[in-house]
């Protein structure tokens, strides 16, 4: 138990540690990626605002040498708004490339270049002179290159951090993500594996153990059997002997002889009834009656009527409230309720005339919280027997439903010790519960605890 326990900390805590550096690397990578973002964005708007300046420029040189060739003013558009045109977005680069010296060095550049190009369009408009045409050319040129190193300057600061930084981290994740789902495969692997031994061991010890039970069921059918038939016929043979030895002899026999041969007579009762209850008993361990919905205030009736002779010799009273139809098997309630009834009356106080109480009420299980803590949620059917007898006292509560158990000899109280075992093996195969709480001389109480389906 304990290397497993180790085990499954283990793998818990290596998964955690896979699972923190997982987030890690994503979380860098997330960075990364936003960064990444940025500076595409950065990049693109340098590259727009070049463009846009560079297409002012040209527009103002297309501008002045129409308006040299044709001495047509509306020509002169773009160059009378040049400055109000590139002025803004000039210093818009400039803003963008202030953490960049390359780049401000080359805007530096740009602007002198943009700066005599203007000079050089207001010396041939206002001359009207062609003569620094290619002089102008040559500035455009010029411009247009330095423009294409501050577009190439951006292009290339994306690159190179996206081959140094991002491309490299990524793969960094991917391997990571293939590295925890290979951990996780194996120690799984291992896990199944481990648990495929222990259940192929427990499957071949639970073979052999119901390989042994069923061997121990056929020797104890045999012992039933036996018990059942071979072992009563002695006794029946006993009982048939003493009463014909007391029916004949009787002139001859004396006082004790008398007693003597009642006695047998008693034992051998006694010794058939105790054979009858085990076979009753073994009978509820066995099982193989079948379940049916049984009309509880109806079996009371037939327990009372088979109990009437001792009802009547005890001049017992018997209340039976309304009682509930119960899924269960009949033979076993029946069983049960004629042991609990039977004694009530045997253990009455003498002089004073049994009087039992069954009633029922549906409860909770709250009643029921010390035996298992789940039983809370369910519902129960509670049968109530209650006797005014001799009582006992609460310590043997759980005593007097073990088989053979008796707390007072049979020259008090005329018993076998097998009624209630009989009262808590029923219950126990109704998956109910028995309760009892008593006081001597102050009677005793039996709860009977049914389970109700779950709606």
């Amino acid at each position: 138990m304990k290397k497993r326990l180790f085990f499954i900390i283990s793998a818990f805590v290596l998964s955690l540690v896979i699972t923190l550096s997982l987030s890690y690397l994503l979380y860098e990578s997330y960075v990364q990626s936003n960064a990444q973002n940025r500076r595409i964005e950065h990049a693109y708007k340098v590259i727009l605002q070049t463009s846009a300046l560079e297409n002012f420029i040209k527009e103002a040189e297309t501008g002045q040498r129409g308006y040299l060739l044709t001495n047509d003013s509306v020509f002169l558009q773009p160059y009378l708004r040049i400055r109000d045109d590139i002025n803004p977005g000039y210093h818009s680069l400039k803003r963008l490339t202030a953490d960049n010296p390359h780049q401000q060095q080359l805007l530096n550049k740009a602007g002198l270049l943009m700066n005599t190009l203007i000079d050089h369009f207001q010396h041939s408009v206002f001359l009207k002179s062609r003569i620094s045409l290619m002089e102008t050319k040559v500035n455009m040129d010029s411009l247009r290159n330095v423009f294409k190193e501050i577009q190439t300057e951006e292009t290339n600061l994306v690159k190179r951090y996206s081959v140094n930084k991002y491309d490299l981290v990524m793969p960094r994740y991917f391997i990571a993500v293939f590295l925890f789902a290979a951990v996780v495969i194996f120690i799984s692997f291992l896990v199944i594996l481990k648990e495929y031994r222990q259940r192929s061991g427990y499957q071949k010890q639970l073979e052999q153990k119901i390989l042994e039970v069923n061997a121990y069921n056929v020797e104890l059918e045999q012992i039933a059997f036996a018990t059942s038939h071979d072992l009563q016929e002695p006794l029946r043979r006993i009982r048939t002997f003493s009463d014909r030895l007391l029916w004949k002899y009787r002139d001859q026999l004396n006082e004790d002889g008398q007693m003597i041969l009642a006695r047998i007579d008693y034992s051998a009762r006694r010794m058939q009834g105790l054979i009858e209850d085990l076979m009753n008993f073994a009978n509820l361990v066995r099982g193989g009656e079948s379940i049916s919905e049984v009309d509880a205030d109806r079996l009371l009736q037939s327990v009372c009527e088979f109990l009437k002779p001792e009802i009547e010799q005890k001049r017992a009273t018997i209340h039976i409230g309304q009682m509930p139809k119960i899924t269960g098997f009949e033979k076993q309630l029946f069983l049960m309720f004629k042991a609990l009834i039977d004694n009530a009356i045997k253990f009455s106080k003498p002089g004073i005339p049994p009087v039992v109480t069954i009633q029922c009420v549906q409860v909770a299980g709250e009643e029921l919280k010390h035996f298992d803590s789940k039983l809370l949620k369910k519902q129960f059917i509670r049968i109530s027997v209650q006797d005014n007898g001799i009582g006992f006292s609460n310590e043997f509560s759980q005593k007097i439903f073990l088989i053979f158990q008796r707390l007072h000899s049979a020259a008090e109280y005329e018993g076998k010790g097998i009624g209630l075992a009989i009262v808590e093996r029923v219950m126990t195969n109704h998956n109910g519960y028995v309760v009892t709480t008593s006081q001597p001389d102050k009677g005793a109480l039996f709860n009977l605890y049914f389970p109700l389906p779950e709606s």
